[in-house]
């Protein structure tokens, strides 16, 4: 199941971001950052704690020394956050551990076995992937005098090669949805198309630049992929980027190819 990976897919980013974070903390200064506060002015010392052969805590003060200061503020930092990390790993193991997969033929595996007459019955009244497509509600007012091209599938749509992609889609039927807000509640974003993949019903979005010459339009898409990372919508697992050529043209090979490489 899709969720599975899905916690595959944290745990790896955590390990790696532990094995980052660990590397870092070998360039940092040994010891840790000690703040006290004499009457109103901060002083700070680089403490260092009994180790080994040191029998005394051992204070250096490093008021003066802002650049020590803040590597140690990065210390602490590091270190609590490796220790979230490590624990939010310890739960992540737990829930893979016990992970059950609830698709209707694993649950029903053992009943459908003595009653394969009953075999429709696992799918009775499921949303079909053509209801699925229409079960959103498009942000009123986003636009709607642009949206003039019409798709094969007769969805309305803002230009023309959005039309020709949204049409691939549905020759290949695809269950996709046309700027549908991403459920999300820290970011208000509207992808070109949201797309449930057959094999798996995996959420791919995928989005397709128009004016790549304007800088402030592919300034606004920077800012929107920053987004998007942040909650995990990714190039490399759930998000395909695609561009118009210059002069406003679009390559018909390189849509297939995505539509076959990710989709299909």
């Amino acid at each position: 199941m899709i969720h599975r990976e899905e916690l595959l897919r944290i745990r790896s980013v955590m390990t790696d971001s532990i094995k980052d974070f660990k590397n870092e903390l070998k360039t940092l200064p040994e010891g840790e950052l000690l703040c006290v506060n004499n009457r109103g002015r901060h002083i700070y010392y680089e403490r260092f704690p009994k180790k080994g052969n040191r029998k005394k805590e051992k204070r250096v003060g490093i008021t003066k020394d802002i650049d020590k200061v803040f590597a140690l503020v990065r210390k602490e930092y590091l270190t609590k956050a490796i220790a979230i990390i490590e624990k939010d790993i310890r739960i992540i193991d737990m829930a893979i551990k016990h992970y059950a997969n609830y698709d209707e033929s694993s649950v029903m595996a053992r009943f459908l076995s003595k009653h394969p007459e009953l075999n429709e019955g696992v799918n009775y009244r499921k949303q079909s992937d053509e209801e699925w497509a229409d079960a959103y509600t498009r942000q009123e007012g986003f636009h709607e005098e642009s949206r003039k091209h019409i798709a094969s599938d007769g969805v309305k749509m803002r230009s023309k090669n959005e039309v020709y992609i949204g049409s691939r889609l549905a020759h290949y039927k695809i269950p996709y949805r046309y700027e549908a807000p991403i459920p999300h509640p820290d970011v208000n974003r509207i992808p070109d198309f949201t797309i449930k993949r057959p094999r798996d019903g995996k959420i791919i979005y995928w989005e397709h630049l128009g004016m790549i010459e304007s800088d402030a339009y592919m300034q606004g898409n920077d800012r929107k992929f920053i987004e998007y990372n942040e909650i995990g919508i990714v190039p490399w697992d759930n998000l395909i980027i695609t561009y118009d050529m210059s002069g406003g043209n679009i390559d018909a090979k390189i849509i297939d190819a995505m539509i076959n490489g990710w989709l299909l």
